[in-house]
């Protein structure tokens, strides 16, 4: 009986390891993209049904076509799922260009993962700090 359970919990923590990874890899496509000015790219990792998706695609051309935003993943924290929705805590910094008025910050945020098309997308987020930094 206790082999059946460990048995479970390996299983299980291996699954819980490729979907941290596999979300782990949306959080980097996704800063990959705002890092090289990628709109397109941006709104591929996000779930098209997600309240955010429509607003983040209206900013996001203006917010990319000023240029210069270096964008980093510190860290990546995955935290659990459900049978719909993940969960992560995501670190990351940004900063402006060189003698820009751009305050540099590293934001703390609770990332919400759905599936598109048995695709994991962003579906949304929430600031829990910021942390402005300088260089």
């Amino acid at each position: 009986m206790l082999s059946a359970l460990l048995g479970l919990s390996v299983t299980a923590a291996a699954s819980d390891q490729k979907l941290a990874d596999t979300l782990k890899g949306v959080m980097e496509n996704h800063v990959r993209a705002y890092d090289g000015q990628d709109t397109d790219g941006v709104l591929r990792t996000m779930h098209t049904q997600s309240p955010a998706y429509e607003p983040t695609r209206a900013v996001l051309a203006q917010q990319l076509s000023s240029g210069g935003l270096g964008v980093t993943l510190v860290d990546f924290h995955y935290m659990g799922h459900d049978s719909e929705f993940a969960v992560a805590r995501v670190r990351m910094k940004t900063l402006g260009p060189p003698r820009s008025n751009f305050a540099g910050n590293v934001t703390d945020n609770i990332m919400l993962f759905h599936q598109e098309g048995g695709v994991w997308k962003l579906w949304g987020d929430d600031v829990l700090g910021v942390q402005f930094t300088s260089r």
